[in-house]
């Protein structure tokens, strides 16, 4: 997850902002569905593997399922 630097995302300061990688723009999508995180957009990201950021509303981590 990075913070993102840019103010112009719909209202939201880049404090309120998170990215997440993904490898088609369909997982964007789901990420969105499965967390309940609004997705502001879906940014290209010119990398051959993860093409895509996810730009999500606020901070959003992903649950750690290992516990001690």
């Amino acid at each position: 997850m990075t913070k993102g630097s840019k103010p112009d995302n719909e209202g939201a300061t880049p404090e309120e902002i998170s990215r997440h990688a993904a490898t088609e723009r369909r997982q964007c999508y789901e990420i969105e569905a499965k967390y309940g995180w609004k997705l502001l957009r879906i940014e290209p990201t010119g990398d051959k593997i993860l093409k895509y950021n996810c730009v999500f509303e606020g901070k959003t981590e992903f649950p750690n399922y290992i516990e001690d």
